[in-house]
């Protein structure tokens, strides 16, 4: 996936960190190429020193929702009024310490006590996006069930299903999805950086799920450095044609073939064999190392045959 970054605000090094964490993402060269490394949140927690974030009541909510104290966040807010929608200097919102401690029950005492699930936080976009990328599901379903947006973005643009596909959340994805994400959403500029674009990149038994829940493969490469590249449809490219060793991961040939069957019903025709996907094709049997000519193009004969056949069958 690719995101266009633009002069991001000083922040100290630590909730840059953090920062790091939900918005991983940028530098991602292609929605074809693979998800560049992300520091877990557990990773996260070793390093932030919460108490260079909050003092006082402050600091005491943060550590209670941390460790899941519904009764001691209550009393918190009640009593000391400790603020459960509080931003360090630093960028780092209160409710993100349960989130990176994985605690969604001391999210859930947050919100039962005020806090607002989709608060701004300069630099980063809102606290969504720190939901997005949580590692429990439940964190996200905790935000959303307190009318969080589904389509809030961070602070580049970028959707919170990329975030949550970046982070290798898939569970996140789905319930997004579920939520009413727009499930075609992508980055500004970037009209064929969508989470199916992502997982078409070999993943499909995620790419059927998300076909069969409305998302569009239609996109069509508008400018190229190659003329020949213009108007291809590389997702349509990707369900027909990505290599997928059917004999050592047979699920995902047959996901794959599910894919094509779900977009040929829509009218998406079995496009000639991009030269990448064959040098592709060629380094994974051998063929061809780096740098190498691509492989002689597939016959694709059979697999259009199976293809009518699955399609007459159904």
């Amino acid at each position: 996936m690719t995101a266009s970054t633009p002069p991001a605000p000083a922040f100290p090094p630590l909730a840059l960190s953090v920062l790091l964490v939900v918005g991983g993402c940028h530098g991602q060269s292609s929605p074809n190429a693979a998800p560049r490394a992300q520091e877990p949140p557990s990773a996260v927690t070793q390093t932030l020193d919460i108490e260079r974030h909050f003092h006082g009541d402050a600091l005491a909510l943060a550590n209670a929702a941390a460790r899941g104290d519904a009764v001691e966040v209550a009393r918190l807010v009640r009593e000391r009024h400790a603020d459960p929608d509080a931003i360090s200097n630093g960028g780092l919102p209160l409710i993100a310490w349960p989130i990176l401690q994985g605690n969604a029950a001391g999210v859930r005492a947050l919100f039962d006590n005020g806090a607002d699930a989709n608060l701004a936080v300069p630099g980063a976009g809102t606290v969504m996006v720190w939901a997005a990328n949580a590692k429990d599901p439940a964190i996200l379903a905790a935000f959303l069930d307190h009318r969080g947006d589904a389509d809030a973005r961070n602070r580049d643009g970028e959707p919170l299903l990329k975030l949550a596909a970046l982070a290798n959340a898939w569970d996140n994805v789905r319930l997004l999805v579920e939520r009413g994400a727009d499930v075609d959403a992508h980055s500004p500029g970037q009209p064929g950086d969508t989470v199916l674009g992502y997982y078409s990149a070999g993943q499909f038994n995620k790419a059927q799920w998300l076909l069969e829940h409305g998302a569009d493969p239609g996109y069509r490469i508008a400018t190229a450095p190659s003329p020949e590249r213009v108007g291809a449809q590389p997702i349509v490219e990707n369900i027909y044609w990505w290599p997928v060793n059917a004999g050592r991961f047979p699920q995902l040939a047959h996901a794959q073939q599910r894919c094509q069957t779900l977009i040929a019903e829509r009218g998406f025709t079995m496009p000639k064999e991009p030269a990448h996907l064959q040098r592709l094709r060629a380094s994974q049997t051998g063929a061809a190392g780096d740098g190498a000519a691509a492989a002689e193009p597939f016959d694709a004969r059979p697999r259009e045959a199976a293809l009518k056949d699955r399609l007459d069958s159904r």
